[in-house]
């Protein structure tokens, strides 16, 4: 009997069809087009454009995840028993889907471990190359006169004796650049935390229907299983009771014949006795007739004696 508000697999295959073959294909594909350009404005050290890139690429990641759940929600419409079919036909999207995701936490993992590098290597060249302003007072080559000042950047060196003057506005153009590419960095690295929980929120939807589609493979085998264990027991039990069958008809027989044995031994005895009285009957009545028979006989002639007269 259908449940109530539930449809056969036939009436939703319509829908199924245009989420395996167009609208998670194409998702997965933009996907595919913002990693391949993330990774290429990176390499060129062009944050703006990265930044841009990662945007997209978490609004599609939001479209697939909600896509996901639609899909779900179709299942759920589904007949119970057709829900084996259902995951079965959407095995190969939730396969593409995991394998996007994997990638792209991946491709974050490895971006973000190059820009804390990059960030540290900064942090150490900073370190290693301030900007120090010593004056110093006294004379020079022994002869009392101007003090002697020198600004240190690196190999950047100037002397207020020779009148050379300080690159002080170089060093601020270089600290502000750098103080730029920090903040590019950060806004890079922000781009990948947001990305990374979006593509994490992905993993979740997707994670759901598996589970779904393992519970509901796990109850079919379970099933299968009772079915054959079924199926033995029923073929044990038709073994059994053919034989039960051909001890019956034995045991059958064989109260049959003690039955009969138990039955015909009076009714034979008695049967024996009555025939045996009918042929005393029988023998009686012939004897009787016969005796009769024989005195309805002439008496013999006495036989004639001998004429000696005529012999001599």
């Amino acid at each position: 009997m259908e449940e109530v508000g539930k449809l056969p697999l036939k009436r939703v295959e319509l829908s199924l069809t245009k989420f395996n073959e167009v609208a998670i294909p194409h998702h997965l594909d933009l996907l595919r087009q913002h990693k391949a350009n993330i990774i290429k404005f990176g390499e060129h050290g062009d944050g703006a454009r990265v930044r841009s890139e990662q945007t997209h690429a978490r609004r599609v990641a939001a479209q697939l995840r909600a896509l996901l759940h639609e899909m779900d929600a179709l299942r759920r419409q589904v007949r119970p028993e057709d829900w084996d079919r259902f995951d079965a036909l959407t095995q190969r999207s939730r396969d593409l889907t995991l394998r996007a995701i994997v990638d792209y936490l991946g491709v974050i993992e490895r971006s973000c471990r190059a820009l804390v590098g990059a960030g540290r290597e900064m942090t150490r060249w900073r370190e290693s190359s301030p900007v120090t302003i010593r004056r110093t007072g006294g004379g020079v080559g022994g002869v009392g006169g101007e003090g002697v000042g020198e600004v240190v950047c690196g190999s950047a060196v100037s002397t207020e004796s020779v009148g050379v003057v300080a690159h002080a506005p170089q060093l601020q153009l270089q600290h502000d650049d750098q103080e730029l590419q920090l903040k590019e960095r950060e806004e890079v690295l922000r781009g990948w935390c947001e990305l990374q929980a979006e593509v994490h929120a992905l993993h979740e939807s997707w994670r759901l229907m598996q589970d779904a589609a393992v519970l509901q493979r796990q109850q079919v085998t379970t099933a299968s299983e009772s079915i054959e264990v079924a199926a033995d027991n029923v073929q044990e039990a038709r073994r059994s009771l053919s034989i039960a069958e051909r001890l019956g008809a034995g045991a059958a027989a064989l109260c049959g014949a003690c039955a009969g044995a138990a039955c015909g031994g009076p009714l034979g005895l008695l049967a024996g006795a009555k025939a045996a009285a009918a042929a005393a009957l029988a023998g009686a009545a012939l004897g009787y007739a016969a005796v009769r028979a024989v005195r309805r006989l002439p008496p013999a002639l006495p036989p004639a004696a001998p004429n000696h007269d005529k012999i001599l």
